[in-house]
């Protein structure tokens, strides 16, 4: 994938990114070709093998770009508090991102989106840095796992829960009060 600096090819891959989700709005991600992709998004198959590679690669670029949930600047995450406005910060994240979650698990992609999300978060500096490396690694994954499980079933129940649900939901999830019975 191209990851330069380059305004045309930049531009060939927002342009691509773009008809992709149009495309996807309508068919499947294993019907689209890359010919079609290349027609919408008035691109030739050579800049998009430059700009991508495959098309997979679009779905990532998208989400690394425009997807990804990053948690606000704050150094103590781990705890209780910033914790709760973590949950709630996804929450939101999820309900505005719905469309884009809703291709996602319609294609059956999220697991994409939780590597994008896994790595972003490892390349978080603030994020969980109160934790040693190999501690961090577990949890980042746990957290990744569980909210992308979340979005998922956000999409798969009809999109119908709220801010507030979603934000309880994870934070008695994450903090394991589900298992305390309170």
């Amino acid at each position: 994938m191209y990851q330069g600096k380059n305004k045309t090819a930049l531009m060939s891959q927002k342009m691509i990114s773009e008809a992709m989700l149009e495309m996807l709005e309508i068919q499947p991600f294993s019907d689209i070709s890359i010919s079609e992709l290349c027609k919408r998004a008035d691109v030739s198959r050579q800049t998009f093998y430059s700009a991508f590679g495959t098309k997979e690669n679009v779905i990532i670029y998208e989400l690394q770009h425009n997807c990804c949930f990053t948690p606000q600047n704050n150094e103590n995450t781990c705890k209780s508090a910033s914790f709760r406005k973590f949950c709630k910060d996804y929450s939101k994240y999820i309900i505005d991102k719905r469309k884009i979650l809703e291709i996602l698990v319609k294609n059956d992609m999220m697991h994409y989106l939780y590597d994008v999300q896994y790595q972003n978060f490892m390349d978080c500096g603030y994020f969980m840095r109160d934790l040693d490396d190999e501690s961090r690694i577990y949890l980042v994954d746990f957290i990744t796992g569980g909210m992308n499980s979340i979005a998922k079933n956000y999409v798969l129940s009809g999109c119908n829960a709220d801010e507030k649900f979603l934000e309880n939901i994870m934070f008695r999830l994450f903090g394991g009060l589900y298992f305390t019975g309170h």
